[in-house]
């Protein structure tokens, strides 16, 4: 898993919260940051608005050591707090959903590590949709006598978008202790309207006390790192690791107040003895909007505390044997460090709404696009096979959303769901339709769910149709108008690889379809379309070592007329690394050839080695025939993740597996190793040096999940792990 220490400038955490529910993130150097749970994944409340993040003031880890009559006490974390010790250091790793924090400091004599993780449980969306996140500390005594030790865990009610109306109450369960945050006097308009709770889980060894509330802000006006004041909390817990169990419930009623809670958990450790302490934080959000699927089961954030504090351990086993299955694999560790940090956007990026509409934004903050279908068709491979209820869900909302000559819009809606758009620039996309029906017989091989697919079937047709119609000249490949498809600043004339190739895979589907709904014409339709398609492609775009980007002219090109058109912009004899996603995908689905297979080796080879080779960091997206980046837009010169690992796979899928995997490492160090920013990435960065470029929290990148299948074709282990999850 990626190992981190709180040396490194670290950009972001693994992401702790359910599907749609919201997040917060825990950090190498041992704080909380990020929190996505009140104010939604399209602005975190942060610390930094850019940059290595700091951690969120006034939540915070600490531990009490009693040995000998001599107490001591750290904060856990190396970020300065105010006068008080902290920690040396800290190791970090990250396998989503879990984080493990490794405390390091020769002073204390007890070793300390923390288990932090959110339920994720492979077709469970109940439980894997909890607004929670779980603390997990684990304390060792190492020496032959006993000694006592003490955590702590402080929050700051930060409940509504002001201070005012804000109060703590402490509460007791059967499970656990709590201390809940609320504020009376939120509007329905207010970002930040909601409930936090802080939880204990009780055990008989272990002694439990709180401190329900104290003012963080010793100075009017100024509320900051620096003026942060844990001292009513921190002072008792250093004596003996107990706090005074106070708990005035007063509503705050001026500003310059910043109210605190906390909660400490104190046991005996016996000689070479261990002990675990679970710290829970859940939460509510009742901002306005479309809600969130949680309120369904849970009105508060304590009926979630309580829910969650009796079911800990079996949340805990199950979400641990998900990570255990993809670990026990038996390929590279940056493998499987790739396959399980790659779907941290369940976390970070999706919705789901009060009304059982689910999706993942695009980037939630920098395109808060719903559910995007031209990035779906790479990033929902993993939400089918973990979450398949909910990728036939979203499917259906497509299907739903169908314009009503059949064209399908690009998403489902900006910060929403349920507000469809045609595209990002005003043209009608190419390449939409044909991932749709692509990813519906998809579906239904994962599902074998024939009712579904006659459902989607008149949807499909439609698709069909609307597509082929966009084929002006009559050549059976969809005509290209421009930057009409998912590269949306790079211009496209004519047959195009990356649509054409995909529209040729969609044909094999649809004409699968059509025979399993006895659509005799349909099925005669696009096979007939496919043959012609394929051989335009052919003649269109195939220069003996590679597919080229487009061809906007009528004839078949002699090295002379290959000249004058590309200097019209007729043709682009560009070497793209998507020329041949179609064929991934028909690979994907089992459906053969889109063309024929000794061009796509060879066009195979050729991406290989031009485009992989011409960055250190991934797969550039166009290179020249003369070998130089194809510069002529901000897509075709750089890099995308999401894409490296298509061709990556496409490439095992062609007998390259050693260079395929060599790309997938390379891309997946681009983002663990070079950028130190894994869990959050975005799509485009630079080919030359590895900067992150445009996006968040990114949702292509989850299609790192189709290695297994392509792995799964030679490797028993992978199929295995695949049909485990059907």
């Amino acid at each position: 898993m990626p190992t981190y220490t709180s040396d490194q400038k670290v950009k972001s955490g693994v992401p702790l919260g359910g599907l749609g529910a919201g997040k917060l993130e825990i950090l190498p150097n041992g704080l909380l940051d990020n929190f996505t749970f009140l104010s939604g994944c399209h602005n975190p409340v942060t610390s930094v608005a850019d940059g290595p993040p700091q951690g969120i003031p006034g939540f915070h880890f600490a531990l009490m050591v009693l040995d000998k009559k001599r107490s001591s006490a750290r904060w856990l974390q190396t970020v300065p707090m105010a006068e008080d010790p902290t920690v040396t250091r800290i190791t970090y790793k990250g396998a989503f959903p879990f984080a493990e924090l490794s405390y390091e400091d020769a002073t204390l004599p007890v070793r300390c590590e923390l288990e932090a993780y959110a339920p994720f449980i492979p077709k469970d969306e109940k439980n894997s949709g909890l607004p929670t996140a779980i603390f997990r500390f684990r304390l060792k005594n190492p020496w032959a006598r006993p000694v006592t030790a003490a955590l702590l865990m402080t929050g700051r009610n930060i409940v509504g978008e002001w201070g005012v109306g804000r109060f703590n109450q402490v509460t007791e369960t059967k499970d656990a202790s709590h201390v809940i945050f609320y504020n009376k006097k939120t509007a329905g308009h207010d970002p930040l309207a909601g409930e936090m709770c802080l939880s204990l889980l009780k055990k008989s060894s272990v002694e439990a006390t709180y401190l329900g509330e104290w003012n963080m802000q010793k100075k009017p006006f100024v509320f900051d790192r620096k003026a942060l004041d844990c001292r009513e909390a921190w002072e008792p817990f250093c004596r003996d690791g107990r706090l005074p169990n106070t708990n005035s419930e007063q509503v705050v009623v001026s500003e310059s107040v910043q109210l605190g809670g906390a909660l400490a958990a104190r046991v005996i450790l016996k000689a070479r003895s261990s002990a675990t302490v679970t710290f829970i934080v859940s939460w509510c959000s009742t901002a306005a909007g479309e809600g969130r699927m949680y309120q369904n089961h849970f009105r508060s954030a304590r009926d979630v505390a309580v829910y969650v504090t009796a079911r800990e351990k079996e949340l805990y086993e199950k979400t641990r044997a998900f990570v255990r299955s993809v670990e026990s694999l038996k390929c590279d560790g940056w493998l499987k460090d790739a396959l399980l940090n790659n779907l941290y956007p369940f976390s970070s990026s999706s919705i789901w709404t009060k009304r059982h509409r689910f999706g993942v934004f695009e980037a939630p903050q920098v395109c808060p696009l719903c559910d995007t279908l031209d990035v779906r068709f790479y990033a929902s491979l993993p939400l089918l096979h973990l979450f398949p209820a909910l990728e036939t869900r979203g499917m259906m909302q497509f299907a739903e959303a169908q314009r009503p000559q059949g064209y399908l819009p690009h998403d489902l809606g900006y910060k929403r769901t349920d507000l469809p758009s045609n595209s990002t620039n005003g043209l009608l996309w190419k390449d939409l339709n044909a991932k749709f029906i692509l990813l519906a017989y998809r579906d239904y091989l994962w599902t074998k769910d024939e009712a579904s697919l006659k459902k989607m079937y008149p949807f499909i047709k439609k698709a069909f149709y609307w597509l082929a119609g966009t084929d002006k000249n009559k050549d059976g490949l969809p005509d290209q108008e421009g930057a009409d498809q998912t590269f949306d600043l790079w211009d496209f004339y004519g047959a195009g690889a990356y649509v054409s190739g995909i529209f040729l895979a969609s044909l094999l589907a649809l004409e699968k379809m059509a025979e399993l709904m006895k659509d005799a014409a349909l099925a005669k339709e696009a096979h007939q379309g496919f043959r012609k398609g394929r051989a335009s492609f052919d003649k269109k775009l195939w220069n003996k070592s590679y597919y080229m980007a487009y061809n906007n002219a009528q004839e078949s090109l002699t090295e002379k007329q290959l000249a004058h058109h590309t200097k019209t912009r007729k043709v682009s004899a560009s070497c793209t690394a998507a020329q041949l996603v179609g064929q991934w995908a028909a690979h994907v689905l089992d459906l053969g050839y889109i063309v024929a297979p000794e061009k796509v080796k060879k066009a195979v080879a050729t991406i290989l080695k031009r485009n992989a080779q011409a960055s250190a960091f991934g797969v550039v997206n166009a290179m020249m025939p003369s070998g130089e980046r194809d510069k002529s837009n901000w897509h075709s010169q750089h890099c995308w993740f999401g894409l490296a690992y298509v061709v990556a796979g496409l490439a095992i899928y062609e007998g390259f597996e050693k260079e395929g995997l060599a790309l997938a490492e390379k891309t997946w160090n681009a983002a663990g190793v070079h950028a130190l920013n894994p869990w959050n990435q975005p799509d485009m960065y630079s080919a030359t040096d590895g900067t992150y470029l445009f996006g968040d929290h990114y949702m292509r990148n989850m299609v790192a999940w189709s290695l297994l299948g392509a792995l799964g074709r030679k490797h028993r282990d992978c199929a295995a792990l695949l049909e485990s999850l059907k």
